[in-house]
C-alpha cells in the first residue's frame, strides 16, 4: 500500500518540491531554522530523520559543517549516499543515535522528521547524549495548536502526522529530556503559504506523480496535503522553530 512516509512517498516529495526535501518551507525553511547558527566548517551537524539526504547535503554545502544524517529507512539512506557521496549517512533509528554515530554534535536538526518519531522522550534523550555543552538544537515540525486530530488524515491504515508537537506543552517535553528551550518560534502564516504552494505544485504534476505512484497514488498525495493545508488555514495545525540547549 502506497505511503507517504515510504521511500516512494518520499520519491514523490522530492519530484514535486524539485529537490531531495521531504519538509514544508524546503530552503527556505532551513535558512529560516538555521539564521541563529554560525557558520564553522569544523563543527559537526546531526540531522536526525534525514530522508534521501537534500537537507543534510544543503547544510554542509552552504558552510555550515560537516553534517552527518541518520533515518531509520534503508532505501532513503541509500539513496542519499549515492546522491550526495560527500556527507555521511547512517541507517539508524533515533534512539539508537548514541550507539551508532561516533561523534558528539555541535548542532543537532530535525526537518519535519519530529513528529513521526514512536518514542519522542527518548529520541529526545538519546539526541542529548550526543550533545556537547554548548551544542544547539532546532527542530522545525508541524505543531498542533491545540485542537488537531491525528486520525482526520490517514496514511496506509496510520495517521498521517501521528503525534506533532503540542505547542502549549512542547517546553516542557524537551526539559524533561534534559534540553531548554531557548525560543519557539511560531510560522504559522509561512507554513500556510508553504502548503498552499505545495498543493498547487502537485496539481501541476499529477501526469508525473500517477506515472510514479498510480492514479490512486496521486489521489492519496492531493487528499493528504489539502488536507494539511485545511488544517492550517482552519487554525488547528501549524509550523514552529523550536531552539533549545542541553541542560546543565
Amino acid at each position: 500500500m502506497f505511503s507517504m512516509n515510504s521511500f516512494e512517498g518520499m520519491q514523490v516529495l522530492s519530484l514535486v518540491r524539485g529537490g531531495d526535501y521531504a519538509h514544508a518551507g524546503e530552503e527556505e525553511a532551513i535558512e529560516l531554522a538555521m539564521r541563529p547558527m554560525e557558520k564553522r566548517s569544523n563543527q559537526i551537524i546531526v540531522d536526525a530523520g534525514c530522508g534521501r539526504g537534500g537537507t543534510a547535503n544543503y547544510l554542509q554545502t552552504m558552510g555550515w559543517g560537516k553534517a552527518v544524517g541518520l533515518d531509520i529507512e534503508p532505501a532513503s539512506i541509500a539513496s542519499a549516499r549515492k546522491n550526495y557521496p560527500g556527507v555521511v549517512f547512517y541507517v539508524c533509528d533515533v534512539c539508537d543515535v548514541d550507539r551508532t554515530i561516533g561523534v558528539k554534535a555541535d548542532i543537532l536538526c530535525m526537518f519535519n522528521a519530529y513528529y513521526c518519531f514512536l518514542d519522542q522522550a527518548r529520541a529526545l534523550s538519546a539526541l542529548r547524549n550526543v550533545a556537547k555543552n554548548g551544542t544547539q538544537m532546532v527542530i522545525f515540525d508541524h505543531v498542533s495548536r491545540g485542537t488537531y486530530d491525528p486520525h482526520a488524515l490517514m496514511d496506509a491504515g496510520r495517521p498521517f502526522l501521528p503525534s506533532p508537537p503540542l505547542l502549549s506543552r512542547i517546553s516542557d517535553v524537551l526539559e524533561a529530556a534534559g534540553w531548554r528551550v531557548n525560543e519557539v518560534e511560531e510560522a504559522h502564516d509561512s507554513y500556510v503559504k508553504w502548503y498552499s504552494t505545495l498543493v498547487s505544485k502537485i496539481e501541476s504534476k499529477r501526469s508525473e506523480i500517477v506515472t510514479l505512484a498510480g492514479a490512486s497514488g496521486y489521489d492519496h498525495v492531493i487528499y493528504l496535503y489539502s488536507g494539511l493545508l485545511r488544517a492550517a488555514i482552519q487554525g488547528r495545525l501549524g509550523a514552529a522553530f523550536i531552539r533549545a540547549v542541553p541542560k546543565h
